[in-house]
């Protein structure tokens, strides 16, 4: 931590910022750490004054509260945008400020501290934004289409933009536009200048860049990537959330190249950042703050960190059972919020959290509750993680961390992942994957019937067990097509040893065909609904 202050405050002495907080105390109090770091400081206490400032003014670095009078925060950021749609721009806001920090995520805003404010958050989330601005303030060179790979002063990186053929299946190539313009937008705020990116091919951009700063400019995208940004797409009254994908192109300067070699290489290159699993698209309706107010939808993120606050977010139980003898063999972990007389299901915070960037704290709580309630018996329970939980190597140290906490030996734990269909056999999620059951925790595919079935992927991982939803074997029964489908996949799950269970079973018809089908374990309401207690 004393290297990064250590780096933020020689950025900050050429960085200005405007500080805008209501609360006396806690301004007066930033604004001292402020100082330390930063060259010049502005701090006020409302929308109005600090919109009067910036007018007179401008600022490398505008810090707001969303709550406060006469002018809140989201209004200053639109009026700000109006003069300099450029402005870097980090949000500080307290839990329950739900609505206006909803309104809020529409912004590209560099970055969302939620309060209370932690320490290492804050100061990272400073460095990046620092770093940009920096780097925005050095002059870069021009380069062309023609000289960009015989210009020895400039490196050349590849930004892939993802899922972009599934973007204009779904919408069309009216969107391509706008997804390329959004995108050289976004590199601008890394001092990407337009004249330096060509578009090598419709999801692919070349961009230049000055050698000693490449290694800075993809350090910052990609921090900006980790933290769970997105760019914004507008089309109509919907929003695409799209994210990036980044590569270095290298050629040795001793060596001659064909044009040919040049593309053949970046094709190559192209290839590999694709073969990753990092991709990733969200669609939404663009709705106003009078229908927000009114379906009340949006409001379970404040409710969400609320609860992650008071520590009310807890897990349910859901028992599973082998078919044979109908004995409970272990159970799957759910999440809910727990909200005086009644339990919120996932389905109202889960995408929400994913947006605000809390779904790893959320799988964390739950993790840790259902670690320790399992330390108390000798079942083995499954826990379900997203490729979003598994990009790095956190959750699996995490993981590491809770059994040995707990005592719990690794092949009690089951890990259900979801999504599967999205993921690269070679990508880093299944890597992280793969360690981890190197470590001895066992691997379940969860959702066969519902997504895609990526054999290639089942080949690359060998899972302990498959999960089939209970709806594939209800189509069986009366399309001999799918059932035939369904017996091949049980007949190779068993050839290579793997375990496979029934989900959502609520009849005995499903039981009985999946007896007839060697289906080894089931779990559904007709077995027990996910309960409080084991």
């Amino acid at each position: 931590m004393l290297d990064i202050q250590k780096k933020l405050a020689e950025l900050g002495k050429n960085i200005s910022i405007l500080y805008v907080e209501d609360e006396v105390q806690t301004r007066e109090q930033y604004t001292e750490i402020f100082k330390l770091l930063f060259k010049n400081v502005t701090s006020v206490g409302d929308g109005e004054l600090a919109l009067e400032e910036y007018k007179d003014r401008r600022y490398d670095l505008l810090i707001t509260d969303l709550t406060m009078p006469n002018m809140d925060g989201v209004s200053l950021i639109t009026e700000v945008f109006k003069i300099d749609p450029h402005q870097h721009t980090i949000i500080m806001t307290a839990h329950n400020t739900s609505d206006n920090l909803r309104s809020s995520i529409d912004f590209q805003v560099d970055g969302i501290l939620l309060k209370p404010i932690v320490l290492d958050k804050f100061l990272s989330l400073l460095y990046k934004v620092c770093h940009l601005i920096d780097l925005e303030k050095n002059d870069k060179k021009s380069i062309s289409y023609d000289r960009m790979f015989n210009n020895k002063e400039e490196s050349l990186f590849l930004v892939v933009i993802d899922k972009f053929d599934e973007i204009i299946n779904q919408f069309g190539n009216k969107i391509k536009d706008p997804i390329i313009q959004a995108v050289k937008e976004h590199l601008s705020y890394f001092g990407i200048e337009e004249i330096n990116i060509v578009q090598f091919q419709d999801d692919v951009l070349i961009c230049g860049a000055d050698k000693n700063y490449l290694e800075q400019i993809l350090s910052s995208l990609e921090n900006f990537s980790d933290t769970n940004h997105t760019l914004i797409v507008s089309l109509n009254k919907v929003k695409i959330y799209i994210t990036l994908s980044y590569g270095v192109i290298i050629f040795k300067e001793d060596e001659e190249h064909s044009e040919e070699d040049i593309f053949e290489h970046i094709n190559n290159v192209v290839l590999e950042i694709k073969n990753d699993d990092y991709s990733n698209f969200v669609v939404k309706m663009d709705v106003s703050p009078e229908e927000i107010n009114k379906n009340n939808s949006l409001n379970w993120l404040g409710v969400t960190l609320d609860a992650l606050k008071q520590e009310s977010i807890v897990p349910f139980y859901q028992p599973i059972v082998e078919i044979e003898n109908m004995q409970v063999s272990s159970y799957e972990v759910f999440a809910r919020i727990k909200q005086e007389n009644r339990y919120i299901l996932p389905k109202f915070f889960i995408d929400l959290s994913k947006k605000a960037g809390i779904l790893e704290d959320i799988s964390k709580s739950i993790f840790k509750k259902s670690f320790y309630d399992f330390s108390q018996t000798d079942f083995c329970f499954h826990i379900n993680l997203s490729d979003l939980d598994l990009r790095t190597n956190a959750m699996k140290d995490y993981l590491v961390y809770l059994s040995s906490l707990y005592n719990i030996e690794h092949n009690r734990v089951i890990l259900n992942i979801m999504n599967h269909e999205k993921l690269q056999h070679l990508g880093k999620t299944v890597k992280v994957l793969l360690e981890l059951k190197e470590l001895g925790f066992q691997l379940a595919l969860k959702g066969f019937g519902t997504g895609s079935i990526n054999i290639e992927l089942v080949s690359k991982l060998l899972p302990h067990y498959i999960k089939i939803d209970a709806n594939i074997l209800q189509k069986s029964l009366s399309d001999a097509n799918i059932r035939a489908m369904v017996a091949f996949l049980i007949n190779y799950t068993k050839q290579v040893a793997i375990k496979s269970i029934v989900v959502g079973v609520e009849s005995q018809a499903i039981v009985e065909i999946a007896k007839e089908l060697g289906i080894e374990y089931i779990q559904g309401y007709l077995i027990q609904k996910p309960s409080s207690s084991l």
